[in-house]
């Protein structure tokens, strides 16, 4: 077992100093909140003295969900759009939040400077607090879509979220964004309805960072637990659980920590790696390295025989569902739908095929996830077969009433 302690703090600014001063070992970080919140404080330089060597750099482990760009105002307020901000209280998120750090570009992008507004440096709790008290007029929150203080807020329905125009201009600004959709009635389906309609707004990452020289062994124990589908599928990470491997390495800014990197690229781990060079560097014994290898050949093997157990279908599960949910908003009833659809039915049947493959004929017979599997793709080619047929139909018929 390890022994976990968990450090409250102001935000991700704090937390990439603590990692930095090596008084924690991981750390949450919002892309971009260093560079945004230099540029607001310049003179603010100088980083206490490490206690860590410079060599030691901060190191990216994972994405681990999307933090929401979310312009909040009361449901009477006489503000209907961005234009209406100007002049009005606005809480921009703690000092050294990774709000402060998404409100500060889109401010420049609204183009609205802080001399234009009054900003309001609040905690979620003073942001309830003084929506309360009717004492702010709007809120800037970056958060998680399960964020409390989001469903706190707009699933009373005396709130709203107001529209980020020109989402392109600002993701091309600030890198760090992407662009993001709000879908109608995320917060509240009953009248009134929150969010009314398909909002455009934009999200960053939600990193996990550590240090370079924390073990690679833990990291890429951490990791491993992280890219799990029973912890993504607990915590409610829908995107993580979704995407997985692609999700979790959207890195922006740091280097992948080894102990990571193993994880994600199994194929390119070193026999040796750099723990046991550096531990046997001074080691002039030949037996004794040779026995310490062994063991370490013994130790990889068994790993490596652990993940052959898992499933090999989850990569091919996961591009299925994927083409499941793209030929859901095909109907067969327009004109480019056609093609469309014979495109993925052409990828079911690479899919089937490749199944195929990679299986024998005798895992093919005693596996019956893969005997499912296959049962999913004719499920899913007669579905887009017969949505197929309808949209020759429907052709067909143009044709014989233009004629």
């Amino acid at each position: 077992p390890v022994d976990v302690k968990i450090r409250e703090t102001k935000g991700s600014l704090e937390n990439l100093e603590l990692l930095r001063n090596g008084e924690v070992d991981l750390g949450f970080y919002q892309p971009g909140t260093e560079y945004a919140l230099a540029i607001l404080k310049p003179a603010k330089q100088a980083h206490s003295k490490l206690m860590v060597p410079p060599e030691d750099q901060v190191c990216f482990i994972a994405n681990l969900y999307s933090q929401i760009l979310h312009i909040i105002v009361p449901a009477d307020s006489d503000i209907k759009s961005v234009g209406d901000l100007k002049g009005r209280r606005i809480a921009l998120g703690d000092q050294g939040s990774g709000d402060l750090a998404a409100s500060l570009p889109l401010l420049r992008h609204l183009q609205l400077g802080l001399d234009e507004i009054e900003p309001a440096y609040l905690t979620y709790q003073e942001i309830e607090e003084q929506f309360g008290k009717q004492t702010l007029d709007a809120a800037i929150v970056t958060v998680g879509i399960e964020a409390p203080v989001l469903h706190d807020l707009l699933e009373t329905g005396n709130y709203r979220i107001l529209e980020i125009p020109f989402t392109s201009a600002l993701t091309r600004k600030a890198s760090h964004f992407y662009e993001y959709e709000i879908p109608a009635g995320m917060f509240r389906t009953q009248a009134p309805i929150v969010p009314e309609k398909n909002l455009q707004t934009v999200a960053c990452g939600a990193h996990l960072l550590t240090r370079e020289s924390e073990p690679d062994a833990l990291i890429a124990e951490v990791t491993a637990i992280i890219l799990h589908q029973n912890f993504s599928r607990q915590m409610h990470l829908n995107e993580l659980f979704a995407e997985g491997n692609e999700f979790a390495r959207d890195n922006q800014g740091f280097p992948v920590h080894p102990g990571a990197d193993h994880v994600y690229n199994p194929e390119l781990k070193p026999f040796l790696n750099s723990e046991f060079v550096e531990a046997t560097e001074g080691m002039r014994s030949f037996l004794v390295s040779m026995l310490i290898a062994a063991y370490l050949l013994f130790r990889w093997v068994q790993k490596r025989r652990s993940k052959a157990k898992e499933h090999k279908l989850d990569r091919y599960i996961r591009q299925l569902v994927e083409i499941e949910n793209k030929q859901m908003q095909l109907d067969g009833n327009n004109r480019d739908d056609g093609p469309a659809l014979q495109k993925l039915l052409d990828e079911v049947t690479r899919l089937r095929q490749e199944t195929l493959k990679q299986f024998s004929a005798h895992e093919l017979n005693e596996d019956r996830a893969t005997d499912a599997f296959l049962e999913m793709c004719h499920a899913l080619s007669d579905k887009i077969n017969a949505k197929l047929l309808g949209w020759k139909i429907d052709r067909m018929g143009e044709k014989i009433s233009r004629s």
